[in-house]
């Protein structure tokens, strides 16, 4: 019977399959919205992370009903009876005169009879509910550490999709530093056309360019609209609230002289915390499978009043009512289930060491990614330093060219050849600067101190 107590316990790491639909709620979004607030909002906010908790929540209950089954059950009980015959009885012969070999039946009883009482039980010792009960108060711990690693998955995933759509942003403005400069330009040659001092063919240049990049501008709004989109999805606000994002997360300057590359500690991550928990769990299972081999003691007792009648007049105050009161011990001790036990421990022990591979493969993972994102932090602040360079080298080139052109020392061909690398180079260096910002989010992420963020 008590065996439900630790499946109960086991049951806790079941997902919730249904919510309450939410309140709509109003939000107050400042008029530049940073990282840290982008986070603090999602936290408040994100449906997956309300889950999460509502998870834990539920567990701390479930913990309280498998206590609950060790306390007193009471209950109290009424039973009427009315026979419209009375049950036969075969007795000896012999008892109320007559042959004693012969068989009598007679009805023993009355047709009517009442009864009302109370019923107390009580268990006394049960390993498997001890067992239960340890095994139910690590599963509290196990949705504890599953809703903090919701939590650094909410952080991690708004902070990506957050320097994302940075990375659009700075591309959009690139794109029209450009157009400035290419309508300006377009400007000058429609007049010098206009005056016999420029060739069409110059100006049919500048006007493919310009509609060209203006093209792609109209499809990175479109990438940002989808981006801010699913940023405010993971945030929990609505999708038409107008968000205006801080893109001094891309300040390379202050963001990597404040960077601290964090130590690697294995059991600083959740994904381990709650493999070690799990280890816990299936311990707990093999136990309570081992304890169906031991005794268990239950109390009860029973008191009660009974009436007996020809007919219905229990509601007669001359009725004479019986009582009955009993207490008493029950002792179950199991002795042969067929090897049912043997072979529910062999496979728990499998599955006890199916999970133990896979902690030491999510170790493994684990170190593995802390390592790549260390090379890639590194890597890419190297590659950023050569972008820099390349990025000043293209803005020279674009001015002298531009001087060049204005003073008709270089043709139209190499001004415009020199917008594009420019434009090339600071998109690339725009992108790096991402690079770096999302390298630093995997180091913190890797090591299980994403959370530092909100610091």
């Amino acid at each position: 019977m008590l065996k439900k107590y630790l499946t109960y316990a086991f049951f806790l790491i079941a997902p919730v399959m249904a919510m309450g639909q939410e309140a709509v709620q109003e939000f107050e979004i400042p008029d530049k919205l940073t990282l840290k607030e982008s986070i603090r909002i999602g936290m408040e906010n994100n449906r997956t992370l309300k889950k999460a908790i509502l998870d834990e929540e539920k567990a701390t209950y479930q913990r309280n009903e498998i206590r609950g089954a060790g306390l007193p059950q009471f209950s109290a009980y009424g039973k009427y009876n009315n026979f419209i015959d009375v049950f036969p009885q075969a007795v000896p012969g012999g008892i109320f005169g007559g042959d004693p070999n012969d068989i009598q039946v007679i009805a023993l009883g009355v047709p009517q009879s009442l009864q009302a009482g109370f019923q107390l039980n009580q268990l006394i010792f049960s390993n498997s509910y001890l067992i239960g009960l340890k095994a139910a108060k690590t599963g509290e711990e196990f949705y504890r550490i599953l809703a903090e690693q919701s939590e650094e998955n909410v952080i991690r995933e708004i902070s990506m999709n957050y320097l994302g759509v940075i990375q659009l942003e700075l591309q959009k403005e690139n794109l029209q530093a450009n157009i400035d400069q290419l309508t300006s330009l377009e400007k000058i040659l429609q007049s010098q056309y206009e005056n016999d001092l420029a060739r069409k063919v110059d100006l049919n240049r500048v006007k493919v360019n310009l509609t060209s990049i203006k093209s792609e501008l109209e499809n990175l709004e479109i990438a940002i609209f989808q981006q801010e989109g699913y940023l405010k999805l993971l945030m929990g606000i609505p999708v038409d609230t107008e968000i205006t994002l801080d893109q001094s997360v891309a300040d390379m300057d202050q963001k990597v002289k404040n960077f601290q590359v964090q130590d690697f500690s294995i059991f600083d991550r959740k994904d381990i915390q709650v493999l070690g928990v799990q280890e816990k769990l299936y311990e707990y299972e093999y136990k309570n499978i081992r304890a169906a081999h031991q005794p268990q003691l239950v109390g009860f007792a029973d008191f009660n009043k009974n009436a007996f009648s020809q007919e219905f007049d229990f509601m007669s105050q001359s009725k004479v009512w019986y009582q009955g009161f009993l207490i008493g011990l029950k002792l179950e001790i199991p002795i042969f289930d067929g090897m049912q036990t043997k072979y529910k421990a062999a496979q728990s022990k499998v599955n006890a060491q199916q999970l133990n591979l896979d902690r030491l493969q999510a170790e493994d993972a684990a170190e593995l990614e802390y390592k790549n994102a260390l090379n890639k932090y590194y890597n890419s602040l190297s590659t950023l330093a050569s972008l820099d360079s390349n990025l000043d080298l293209a803005n020279d080139v674009f001015e002298e060219t531009t001087l060049l052109y204005k003073e008709g020392l270089s043709p139209l061909t190499d001004l415009l050849d020199s917008e594009t690398t420019q434009r090339q180079a600071q998109a690339a260096y725009n992108n790096q600067i991402i690079q770096v910002r999302i390298a630093q989010l995997e180091i913190l992420n890797s090591t299980g101190k994403i959370t530092n963020l909100l610091l």
